[in-house]
């Protein structure tokens, strides 16, 4: 088969799975056979005219999605946090949305792609540097110095890397991540999570894209983790302003910094500036309280800007949605939704 046929084989995998839908599923509810659908997503056989166009409206994708012209990227580099009790096929239809979003991220800004300032500091393995180190080398690279980040979105945008807010509570994915060489960064950020846990979120998969190669281990979750909070809240700054262990003191400091509260206290624990007892008797409060699930002095969530300037650009030059929605391969209500709606807490 030609390099059309083989993209829109891989293009119509990836679909199937952003869909949540197995071969069978698919294969029944559009009249076929699972081993014929099997050899078309291998690329070994095409479906017909009529085929096409019956599964696409089952993808609910435009009816020449499968003609073979789309356009397809390489793989990427992907990352996630998930939440310990993500299933294997969740994880899988994750995955699957974030390569489509790349897709639709190339198609959707083309040629007026943001310069990307973001720098790749992949982590030694010499054990000399730390992930806070190389946290502070990315602030350096981005010009934040020492100061709160104020709107990380806009910040991360700036740099070349494109925000999505999508609805991934069902996946129990906090967010994914994906670089691809010579390409757009994405972050699939989950909108049900408080605006300062999607915050630490999208450092977090800042540090993975920056210090990691492929699907991140434990011990790399770990270093993103450390990233983010050095990258959120550089450590000698925290320790000029900590002010003790009262409540209403870390409340005050947490929403200077846009973290949450308990993400303040693992802080300042690691940081040696609350002892073992007061580290374990904050988070009981916390737990008994239900701070750790209703964030005391919530800020409001980011909304990411970028996709939005350029679809509005896009339309003032005359371009229709529907013709933006046909090439990111959606229909114009998905489109709207994921593109230019506001995701509200």
């Amino acid at each position: 088969m030609n390099a059309a046929d083989t993209s829109a084989a891989s293009l119509l995998e990836t679909l199937r799975l952003a869909r949540g839908l197995t071969q069978v599923e698919l294969a029944d509810a559009a009249g076929m056979s699972q081993a014929l659908l099997s050899k078309v997503e291998s690329g070994k056989a095409e479906l017909s005219r009529d085929r096409r166009e019956a599964v696409a409206a089952l993808l609910q994708v435009p009816i020449g999605t499968f003609n073979g012209d789309t356009a397809w990227v390489p793989s990427a580099r992907i990352f996630h946090r998930r939440q310990k009790s993500a299933s294997k096929s969740a994880l899988s239809r994750v995955r699957a949305e974030l390569e489509l979003s790349h897709v639709r991220v190339e198609s959707i800004l083309g040629d007026v792609a943001p310069a990307l300032r973001l720098k790749r500091r992949p982590l030694p393995d010499d054990g000399f540097t730390t992930p806070g180190e190389i946290a502070a080398l990315v602030r350096a690279d981005l010009g934040l110095g020492h100061e709160p980040i104020a709107d990380l979105t806009r910040v991360l945008e700036e740099a070349g890397v494109v925000v999505i807010r999508q609805p991934l509570e069902s996946l129990q994915v906090d967010a994914i991540a994906g670089w691809p060489d010579g390409g757009t960064p994405v972050i699939l950020l989950a909108d049900h999570a408080p605006a300062e846990r999607q915050r630490f979120t999208m450092a977090h998969e800042l540090g993975h894209a920056t210090m990691h190669d492929g699907d991140a281990a434990a011990e790399h979750e770990k270093q993103a983790d450390a990233f983010a909070s050095e990258f959120l809240v550089p450590g000698e700054r925290l320790r000029s302003e900590w002010k003790g262990n009262a409540l209403p003191e870390l409340i005050e400091v947490k929403k200077r910094w846009g973290i949450s509260l308990s993400a303040l206290i693992r802080r300042g624990w690691d940081l040696g500036l609350m002892t073992d007892y007061d580290y374990r008797a904050m988070n009981i409060q916390l737990t008994t309280s239900g701070m750790h699930r209703r964030e005391p002095d919530s800020r409001e969530p980011e909304q990411p800007q970028l996709l939005r300037k350029t679809i509005a650009q896009f339309m003032a030059a005359g371009t229709s949605i529907d013709a933006l929605a046909t090439r990111a391969i959606m229909l114009e209500p998905e489109f709207t939704t994921t593109f230019l709606d506001v995701h509200d807490e």
